[in-house]
C-alpha cells in the first residue's frame, strides 16, 4: 500500500515537471490589457482578480511572479499591482500560488489586509499595518464595504509539514453589488443559498483524483454555484500555472459545454463592468 502510494506520487511528480519543463522553451503568452474601470472585474491571472466597487479596489490572493519556485508561469500578469493603490487585500490561505512573498513586498502597506488567522504574522514581517484577521462567518465592517468570511473546504497549511491552517471565502458587499470570492475549495455544501451577483468560483487543479480533496472539478465548481442564489459565475485558478495533471484546453471544454449562459468565461486581462 504504502509502496503503491509512493510510486503514485514519483509518477505525478514526474508528469508535473516534465510539463513545465517544456514551458521553459515557449514565450509566455501576451494576456488582454483592458484597463480596471469604475465598478469591474479584472482577472490578473490564476485568483489574483482586481475588483473595483465605487473606486474602491481590491485585490483578492495577489499573485504576478513569474515563477513560483520552478514553476514557471503561462500567461504574462496583465497588471503590475505596484502600479495601482490598493485599497483591500483578501488572502483566501496561505499557498505559495495564493499568498506570494514577491508580490505582497511591491504592493502599498496602507491596503486593508483580511486573511486566515495563521497568516498574521507573515503579513505583519511584510509590513502591512492594517491586517484583520477573519474566522468563520466573522465580518469586517468600514464606510465602504462589507466582508464577510466563510468556511471554504480547503487546508491552507503553507507546506505539508506545518499544522492545518483555516481557508476562507469571501462574501464582498457595496452600495452597489455583491460578490462571492470562493478561494480555493474542493466540493462542499457550504455555499448553499448564499446571495450574490457574481461568484468569481475555482476550476483548476483537480487531477489526479486525489486532488479533488483540497480542489473542485469544473463540473463541482458549477454545481456549487448552481447551489448559491448568485446570478453570474467567473471560473478562475486556471489557465496561468501548471500545478497539477489537468489541462487547460479541457477545463474550457468542459466549461463551454455545461454553460447554460450562466457561466461568464473571461480571458487573463479582461475586465467585465457589473
Amino acid at each position: 500500500m504504502i509502496f503503491t502510494k509512493f510510486t503514485k506520487i514519483v509518477e505525478y511528480m514526474y508528469d508535473l515537471h516534465r510539463r513545465n519543463f517544456k514551458v521553459y522553451f515557449k514565450p509566455m503568452v501576451a494576456p488582454c490589457y483592458d484597463p480596471v474601470v469604475t465598478n469591474s472585474i479584472h482577472w490578473v491571472g490564476h485568483a489574483t482578480v482586481v475588483i473595483n466597487l465605487n473606486e474602491k479596489i481590491l485585490v483578492t490572493d495577489p499573485v504576478t511572479s513569474i515563477n513560483l519556485g520552478q514553476i514557471k508561469r503561462l500567461v504574462k500578469p496583465s497588471l503590475n499591482l505596484s502600479s495601482i493603490n490598493v485599497d483591500y487585500i483578501l488572502l483566501s490561505h496561505g499557498h505559495m500560488d495564493h499568498m506570494n512573498y514577491t508580490t505582497l513586498m511591491k504592493i502599498n502597506k496602507s491596503a486593508i489586509v483580511i486573511a486566515p488567522k495563521n497568516l498574521s504574522i507573515p503579513l505583519k514581517i511584510l509590513g502591512f499595518k492594517t491586517i484583520i484577521i477573519l474566522n468563520q462567518d466573522e465580518i469586517y465592517n468600514d464606510d465602504y464595504i462589507q466582508i464577510k468570511a466563510l468556511k471554504a473546504n480547503h487546508d491552507g497549511r503553507r507546506y505539508p509539514w506545518f499544522p492545518k491552517a483555516d481557508t476562507n471565502s469571501y462574501i464582498i458587499e457595496s452600495s452597489f453589488k455583491k460578490i462571492f470570492f470562493a478561494g480555493d475549495t474542493a466540493y462542499t455544501n457550504a455555499y448553499q443559498d448564499l446571495s450574490a451577483d457574481v461568484a468569481i468560483m475555482p476550476v483548476g487543479c483537480y487531477k489526479p483524483d486525489e486532488y479533488k480533496e483540497m480542489h473542485c472539478s469544473p463540473e463541482q465548481s458549477f454545481k456549487m454555484f448552481k447551489m448559491t442564489k448568485c446570478k453570474l459565475m467567473i471560473p478562475i485558478h486556471y489557465k496561468t500555472y501548471i500545478l497539477a495533471q489537468d489541462e487547460d484546453e479541457v477545463t474550457c471544454t468542459t466549461l463551454k459545454k455545461i454553460n447554460d449562459g450562466s457561466i461568464r468565461i473571461m480571458e487573463i486581462g479582461e475586465t467585465i463592468k457589473l
